[in-house]
């Protein structure tokens, strides 16, 4: 059932600066196709969460749209974007429909909602005409910025939930941050909890490994870092309650019946090179984030379909994310297969 924005959205602060940084991009790696979405939504979501702002990702916009539309069902998405019939929501009169108890008077003259005695929300994301000025975008590109159009309404809420913090931006790998975000968004504790739990369903998701290189011991590697999914970054961790990023790696490989060495540094020289292009489940891939020490400094796992299980650090959880996200992307060092010693 559809789940409304039940109260009046933030405006967005003027921020043209950072408003750029989620302009229209290429989108980051991220599935061809995720169980329950369409893939031209899907589409939307990733090419909306491939801006600047730390952290975000498809699965959070994909959380949105799943509570306030049920990810469009039963709508048709154009190849440009264009939803039909349109996504409109209940007349927000103040009765009490879709948990709404306070009237939202017409502010669009029934331009995007058809209604011009109360406002409804709008598109698959479910916007409140009275807020589309203020951080509504044209994420295809078409000169127009239309709610009802897929790209428009996912770039328009990855934009509110950056920067509707102001200046400061929001991380979303710290979950704070984002649940802080989603009640902003909609100021609704119920909403975020819901958002929060369709968000961690995506992100607990198994990759489409499809024809995949590799052997038996990565992919069982891959399965076990999987059910470790959700648990908490832990310094120094080794499981089984919650990990590090090294201590993920090399309990999953353990699993697969390889020894690897406990430290990043020490992962980072014991297997077989592997170029980017030829990544299979299992490899580990290592950056250098800055931290105190010698680089690398952080791994995470490749878990097939451009995606790796990742361990961040304090105050998170283990969870999938693109290959390609901003925080790794230009810190990436190599690629490296575990392989038994004999």
């Amino acid at each position: 059932m559809l789940k409304l924005l039940i109260a009046a959205v933030t405006a967005l602060i003027a921020l043209p600066v950072l408003l750029g940084a989620l302009a229209t991009g290429s989108s980051t790696t991220a599935p061809a196709h995720v169980d329950g979405i369409g893939d031209r939504l899907l589409q939307a979501y990733t090419t909306a969460a491939a801006g600047d702002c730390p952290g975000m990702r498809w699965q959070i916009l994909a959380g949105i749209g799943h509570v306030e539309s049920d990810l469009a069902a039963g709508h048709d998405i154009a190849p440009d974007g264009d939803v039909t019939p349109p996504v409109i929501g209940p007349r927000l009169d103040g009765s009490g429909a879709g948990g709404n108890t306070t009237p939202h008077y017409d502010t669009d003259n029934g331009k995007w909602d058809h209604d011009t005695e109360y406002d409804r929300a709008v598109g698959p994301n479910q916007h409140l005409p009275s807020g589309w000025d203020d951080y509504g975008a044209d994420g295809n590109d078409d000169g127009i910025e239309d709610p009802h159009n897929a790209d428009d309404s996912a770039l328009a809420s990855g934009r509110e939930l950056c920067f509707s913090a102001g200046a400061g931006g929001t991380d979303f790998t710290d979950r704070t941050q984002l649940a802080e975000a989603l009640y902003r968004y909609n100021h609704s504790d119920e909403y975020v909890d819901d958002v929060l739990a369709a968000i961690d369903r995506f992100d607990q998701r198994a990759p489409d490994l499809g024809e995949q290189p590799g052997g038996d011991r990565g992919q069982t590697a891959v399965a076990w870092a999987m059910d470790q999914v959700g648990k908490p970054y832990v310094w120094g961790g080794t499981g089984p309650d919650g990990f590090d990023c090294s201590g993920l790696v090399m309990r999953a490989w353990q699993a697969a019946g390889v020894d690897i060495p406990r430290v990043t540094t020490d992962q980072y020289t014991a297997g077989t090179w592997v170029e980017r292009t030829e990544l299979a489940p299992g490899d580990l891939l290592f950056y250098d984030l800055g931290a105190p020490g010698a680089a690398p400094t952080h791994v995470t796992m490749y878990a097939g379909d451009g995606e790796m299980i990742n361990a961040p650090s304090t105050g998170q959880t283990v969870r999938v994310q693109p290959v390609e996200s901003p925080v790794y992307a230009n810190r990436y060092m190599g690629a490296v297969r575990p392989q038994k010693q004999t």
